[in-house]
């Protein structure tokens, strides 16, 4: 049965409560089972329209916004294999498996995006190519290390190994990297003009992606309260790692990115490293890493 389609307000502060609130597997699950959507019937034939009549900057923008999203759902889709085989639990595999169906439905949402809006053809091995004409060093940079994470899981499924890539991928990768840039291109749609089909593929695939994080920040608390310990400590490691990085990375987009983030998400680097500073913080209290009210 259909879910009645909510507000974007409602549906925003529903996401909101998922990605903090640390439900039950069997809850996420039955969220999965709630929430199915077809990204073959998306009507994309307005948003083409609109793409077309839009300044070569302004679609050159909208390609770029579309090339991080096609490296992001490709390097996730495949990622998530060496989690599946490590999962600690059942309940996890189950949830991991769900999630691999999401983001293997987010990529065909993609290429459907490139060929049907963008008239860019060839199958994934062709908007591959196109997306790769767009890939600048500040998205290469964070694939690689998001890549370099999950893939020790292939060499040792340890549950501390585990533990860090699912702080990398779920509430880094998807809670912070992700988010940011979904929370800033959504109001970018209006100002390009009438993309009915991109606005709701994106509410879509926020609503699936709340769930991933909800996923994350579920099995976080339980490691916290299980090994409080422990468990910051291997926390910390990643997120001192990710916030040097973040520094690194604000410095190089400001030295030659400032009109493609500019033009594409509507802020200054600064502003979209902000976003993502202030989600971190959320994702940190709700696994109980910082304690509530902390900046």
């Amino acid at each position: 049965m259909a879910v009645q389609e909510r507000s974007l307000a409602d549906e925003r502060r529903v996401n909101e409560e998922l990605e903090r609130s640390a439900p039950s597997f069997t809850a996420l699950y039955e969220h999965w089972e709630r929430h199915q959507w077809n990204a073959a019937t998306l009507d994309l034939a307005e948003d083409a329209r609109s793409f077309h009549a839009l300044s070569s900057i302004d679609r050159d923008s909208l390609v770029w916004i579309f090339a991080h999203r096609f490296h992001a759902e490709f390097n996730v889709a495949r990622l998530l294999a060496p989690f599946l085989l490590a999962a600690p639990s059942w309940d996890m595999e189950l949830l991991l498996a769900t999630q691999t169906a999401d983001e293997h439905r987010h990529l065909q949402l993609v290429l459907r995006i490139y060929e049907t809006v963008f008239g860019i053809g060839g199958g994934i091995d062709g908007v591959r190519e196109a997306a790769d004409r767009n890939l600048d060093i500040v998205a290469e940079t964070l694939y690689a290390g998001l890549e370099d994470y999950v893939s020790r899981l292939r060499d040792d499924p340890h549950p501390d190994r585990f533990l860090q890539a699912v702080v990398v991928y779920h509430l880094l990768g998807e809670g912070v990297v992700a988010r940011t840039a979904q929370n800033l291109a959504a109001p970018m749609y209006e100002r390009f003009g009438v993309f009915p089909g991109l606005a709701r593929g994106q509410r879509l695939v926020a609503r699936d992606e709340a769930r991933h994080i909800g996923i994350g920040v579920t099995y976080c608390r339980q490691e916290m309260r299980r090994d409080p310990r422990r468990t910051r400590e291997l926390v910390a490691e990643v997120i001192d790692e990710f916030t040097h990085l973040a520094v690194e990375l604000l410095e190089k987009a400001d030295d030659g990115m400032v009109d493609l983030v500019r033009g594409g998400y509507g802020v200054e680097p600064y502003g979209f490293y902000a976003e993502g500073m202030r989600l971190l913080s959320l994702r940190l209290r709700a696994i109980g890493f910082l304690a509530e009210g902390t900046p």
